[in-house]
């Protein structure tokens, strides 16, 4: 697999194809999960949004929105080089929100039951091959 550029349109494609292929009802235990992740300070000057969406645990949605654009159940949101220690697997995104480093809106204690089903998400992700 090529290696593209984080949030790029090939990487959108290619982290598309690998996500369908992963993201199923036994990964997510068929949770139906709506979040929108802003990546500020963007290595462009850009700041843009990643909205995931499942349904039934499968992949429903996955692509960039404009800012307020979409109405998701969970957001979360900060700088670049966060995300990519995150999509990395170098950082846990539950410790980023913890400590700060991502801010998080939403139900929180509906979200911390939905870790589970958001983790095969980060952890097909790191596997990709990007270009930060």
């Amino acid at each position: 697999m090529a290696t593209n550029r984080f949030l790029s349109p090939e990487w959108m494609t290619a982290a598309e194809k690998v996500l369908r292929a992963g993201i199923t009802p036994q990964t997510t235990g068929s949770t139906d999960l709506s979040i929108a992740m802003t990546v500020e300070s963007c290595p462009d000057g850009q700041t843009k949004t990643l909205m995931v969406e499942t349904a039934h645990g499968s992949l429903k949605t996955f692509r960039l929105v404009s800012a307020g654009e979409v109405k998701t159940e969970f957001a979360l949101s900060g700088d670049y080089r966060t995300y990519e220690r995150v999509f990395k697997g170098q950082l846990d995104p539950i410790n980023a929100v913890m400590n700060g480093e991502l801010h998080f809106s939403g139900n929180m204690f509906k979200a911390m039951g939905l870790v589970k089903s958001l983790q095969p998400f980060f952890t097909i992700i790191a596997r990709i091959p990007t270009e930060f």
